[in-house]
């Protein structure tokens, strides 16, 4: 499908376009568009790197508390009463070291949408790597003080949460329809490779009895933000937010950069299927009476509902437990009594097979619809993490090896469900329009809340629709019916110019 468009389009051509390209974009299987989309798919993936060091930040806490020299330089020593001194860091500052992070990351993933839709994707996320280097910077010359080592973690936590919104809003934007599940879902993927190469870098230096076991971690912190920032100039803007800001000319040659010159990708038909969509979604605000594009119109009557789905799948990811399992897993390791060094080598096998479990799931995510994945692999996490409470009550060594065993199961359940389809739902289910703000506001709630898996399960399963293979349009159409959560796959929607000319 070569592009032959003119340089102005009227409405009709338009929508014409958009229904035809919508039409291609669903005939093609899923390797046909990997042979098609492969140099877009790149850039996403380019964009997803910033969360490598999402997951780096995400454990550093729990490694470094677990280093023997880390705890001299920056503990307090206690006297055991058998001659033996040990070094310990005292809860109020182990609290603040392990929440401080996290409790900023919420004002970076609130303020992400809004400079996102300002500045635009490339430059949030330059700006966002600027402000981690700093933050790294602090805790690489903390020299022993706990006050400016939790100050640096509080400044790199803006751009953690930062991260966790850019990203997986340029895969939503960018990624072609087959390929948006499994692009979306790689975002766990590349938090994932940073939790395992930390824990590998750890694994050998954690311990060193010099302060390198520690330092260059600190340091390891540096490299993703800082390739980043002197690369991000070759990456392409999305289309979409140039599109949404009247900036067409523009749009289409983001397209060209994103696309090249494969001539079965029709980029004026692409362009017209993001006007044609945020028209139609413009048009439905504008009846509504809320056309503001800011955080209250996510709260609108026209978005609330898709709002709180958004927000409801990304708590699940903190429902899940894994906050406990990949932050704190070798420390839990080493209370039920296993030495540091094999506590570290646990964490990194544990990691590196939650890892190919991840690999599994884009293989799953690409065959099965995303509601029974995330319903019922909540579901087998819940009972896993069941089962490991109760086998820590009963306190023998047996139990304790069979806690390690179904910590590794719940990797499984947890991997197939929230961690790779909660990425891919919370790009799908918001308007086009409203996804930075709305992506925001879902990785607030995460940050915030924490409870049970099974209140995930619940949840899902009565609230979550089906988004496979949905397009942003058709989207706009179903919630706009009104369909029931288990009825979305099955009503059958064909996208033809007066899809989009009746909300004109």
């Amino acid at each position: 499908m070569a592009s032959k468009s003119p340089e102005k389009v009227d409405t009709n051509s338009r929508a014409q376009l958009a229904a035809r390209y919508t039409e291609y974009e669903k005939s093609l299987s899923f390797f046909d568009a990997v042979k098609i989309y492969w140099r877009s798919s790149l850039y996403v993936l380019y964009g997803l790197l910033l969360a490598f060091n999402y997951g780096m930040d995400g454990v550093i806490a729990g490694y470094q508390v677990s280093v023997p020299k880390f705890r001299e330089d920056y503990g307090k020593p206690l006297d055991t009463g058998s001659g033996y001194v040990a070094y310990i860091i005292t809860a109020n500052w182990l609290a603040i070291f392990s929440a401080v992070g996290q409790a900023c990351a919420v004002v970076g993933a609130a303020t992400a949408g809004y400079v996102a839709d300002k500045v635009g994707r490339r430059n949030a996320a330059a700006i966002s790597c600027v402000i981690s280097i700093g933050g790294v910077a602090a805790q690489y010359w903390s020299n022993g003080s706990l006050g400016i080592l939790c100050a640096g973690k509080a400044i790199n936590g803006f751009p953690i949460g930062m991260w966790l919104v850019i990203g997986p809003l340029y895969a939503s934007e960018v990624a072609a329809l087959r390929l948006r599940g499994v692009l979306s879902a790689m975002t766990n993927t590349t938090i994932l490779s940073g939790v395992f190469v930390f824990s590998g870098v750890m694994y050998h230096l954690g311990v060193l009895p010099t302060k390198s076991s520690y330092m260059i971690p600190f340091a390891c912190q540096w490299i993703v933000p800082g390739f980043v920032l002197v690369t991000c100039w070759m990456w392409p803007e999305s289309p979409v937010w140039l599109a949404r800001t009247g900036k067409r000319d523009a749009a289409r040659r983001s397209l060209e950069r994103l696309h090249g010159k494969n001539s079965s990708i029709d980029r004026d038909g692409i362009l017209a299927q993001i006007e044609e969509t945020l028209a139609m979604e413009k048009a439905q605000a504008h009846a509504e009476d809320h056309d503001s594009n800011n955080y209250l119109e996510c709260f609108s009557k026209l978005h609330r509902r898709r709002t709180f789905i958004v927000m409801f799948v990304y708590t699940c990811f903190y429902l899940g437990g894994n906050t406990f399992v990949l932050g704190y897993q070798t420390y839990f390791y080493q209370l039920i009594g296993y030495s540091p060094q094999k506590s570290l080598l646990l964490g990194l096998v544990n990691t590196a097979v939650m890892w190919v479990f991840n690999v599994v799931a884009w293989c799953v995510i690409a065959n099965v619809r995303r509601r029974p994945l995330l319903v019922w692999g909540q579901f087998g996490a819940a009972v896993c993490l069941f089962l490991i409470g109760g086998l820590s009550v009963v306190g023998s060594v047996n139990a304790y090896k069979a806690v390690v065993g179904f910590i590794f199961i719940w990797g499984f359940f947890y991997e197939i469900s929230v961690a790779t389809v909660g990425w891919t739902v919370g790009n799908e289910i918001p308007a086009l329009r409203m996804r930075a703000r709305t992506i925001g506001l879902g990785n607030i709630v995460g940050f915030v809340f924490g409870a049970t898996t099974f209140i995930g399960f619940l949840g899902a399963f009565f609230f979550l629709p089906e988004s496979k293979d949905r397009t942003p349009a058709e989207m706009d159409i179903l919630f706009e019916r009104k369909i029931s959560v288990r009825g979305f796959h099955k009503v059958d929607i064909t996208v033809t110019e007066d899809t989009f000319h009746r909300a004109e």
